[in-house]
């Protein structure tokens, strides 16, 4: 598939197979990987550590530009999603983080402590042509520690396979939860996989997040988290997240969801979507443009649902993809110079031409509003329908939640023995724990 080819760096490796390079060497002033092409001109490496389901086509464009253009290598690591998380702590904690890493802005703050470990780039030019440069600051102290592609990163519901759909007499999309089910089981009964589900823990939070934001709303949503946070209210005080939950786990139970779950990858939801083999899958709206990635003849749209009745509304991730910089990266000259660049419509419209997008930057082409979104955009974006995933109120707990919640998501249908009442009741404890771990004084 596209989007998980590798670039095979030529910077560090000082291979001359290609007979491009004449040397390589570092400088002593700054420590920054250098080499020279065969006409004497001096190349600049810089190292990047990008999620696999992110490696983006546009990415990869603006990245080649850079090398010739600019004579700027970026060395990219490309590591698994589910591992990316745990790859960035480990490189931090040993002091040999890439220069440049990938991960959700501003989420990632909330999970790394960004003073510590990230570069400030509040002052750097291309913060002038932010269109939303809130989104993007540390609530903490209201520096921007990273740096976005999106300014609305995208919205919520299930991307379907419509040639699938038709192929099984389903004529109209489902408007509330009982008519998803029956879709299910029509699919089912055509021997169709209904709805792919990997085994990555943060993809079926997704379905979570935004159906607990639908089933409370966004004023109780806000209110509700101020209070957990606060000490004054349980998780097991909120039993639409239970309900929910159990509404998660019905579709294990049915069979609407591959059987191969716990071996599942993201990138096989991917190509299943994508070849017809399965349906539907639940995720942002950036899973249909990589469906078309993997195959540009897909039929491919969107819907939004609610699992609670008469909710009118889709939710939005709040967190764009986008890059920090390791504070104590020796190329940091460069990485300025790269961000820079990156934030031009001459780079920038490269990311946008296979994906189309809301970009975070102005000038910017995103594109025209692919075909699967506009439904929604049209009944929702435009009109205002759309709230925060409920992610959004409690993004402080996103390192803990990362780490216990959404594995209780994956591990609870293989194991059979759990529903939404006692994941809350554990995740309460874990909760707790975590707060008085954290010093907050509500908690101790």
């Amino acid at each position: 598939m596209k989007n998980t080819k590798k670039v095979v760096s030529i910077g560090l490796a000082c291979t001359l197979s290609v007979g491009l390079l004449a040397g390589c060497g570092t400088s002593k002033e700054t420590g920054t990987q250098t080499t020279q092409n065969k006409d004497g001109n001096e190349k600049v490496t810089i190292s990047a550590m990008v999620q696999q389901s992110r490696y983006y086509d546009g990415l990869q464009a603006m990245i080649e530009k850079l090398e010739k253009e600019e004579n700027i290598i970026v060395d990219v690591q490309v590591v698994p999603d589910a591992e990316s998380l745990n790859m960035i702590k480990m490189k931090l904690n040993s002091g040999e983080a890439p220069d440049i890493i990938d991960y959700n802005i501003p989420a990632v703050y909330d999970i790394v402590d960004p003073a510590s470990n990230f570069a400030d780039l509040s002052d750097e030019a291309w913060v002038d042509n932010l269109l939303i440069p809130d989104n993007v600051k540390n609530k903490e102290d209201g520096k921007i520690y990273g740096f976005p592609f999106l300014s609305v990163p995208g919205t919520h519901g299930f991307i379907y396979n419509v040639d699938v759909f038709e192929k099984a007499g389903i004529t109209k999309v489902p408007e509330t939860w009982e008519e998803l089910l029956d879709v299910c089981q029509t699919l089912k009964d055509a021997g169709i996989t209904p709805i792919y589900m990997p085994k990555d823990s943060w993809v079926p939070q997704v379905l979570m997040t935004d159906n607990f934001a639908k089933a409370l709303g966004a004023e109780k949503a806000q209110e509700y988290a101020e209070k957990l946070m606060n000490n004054e209210m349980k998780w097991t005080d909120i039993p639409e997240m239970a309900e929910i939950i159990d509404k998660y786990l019905e579709l294990y139970e049915k069979g609407y969801i591959n059987e191969n779950f716990t071996s599942a990858t993201y990138d096989d939801a991917i190509a299943s979507v994508a070849d017809g083999s399965a349906a539907m899958h639940f995720n942002g709206d950036f899973f249909a443009a990589s469906v078309l990635e993997a195959n540009p003849d897909a039929n491919v749209g969107m819907f939004a649902i609610s699992m609670k009745d008469g909710v009118d509304v889709v939710t939005e991730n709040m967190s764009s993809p986008g890059f920090v910089v390791y504070k104590d990266s020796e190329n940091m000259d460069t990485v300025k110079k790269v961000l820079n660049l990156w934030s031009t419509p001459e780079y920038a419209n490269l990311y946008f031409e296979d994906r189309p997008g809301f970009p975070a930057f102005k000038d910017v082409d995103g594109g025209e509003v692919p075909e699967y979104l506009k439904d929604i955009n049209e009944k929702f974006i435009q009109t205002g329908k759309v709230i925060p995933e409920w992610n959004f109120y409690v993004m402080d707990l996103n390192a803990l939640c990362e780490s216990s919640l959404y594995v209780y998501y994956v591990d609870a249908p293989a194991k059979g023995d759990r529903d939404g009442a006692s994941i809350m009741e554990q995740f309460q404890k874990d909760f707790e724990q975590y707060m008085k771990d954290q010093g907050v004084e509500a908690f101790n």
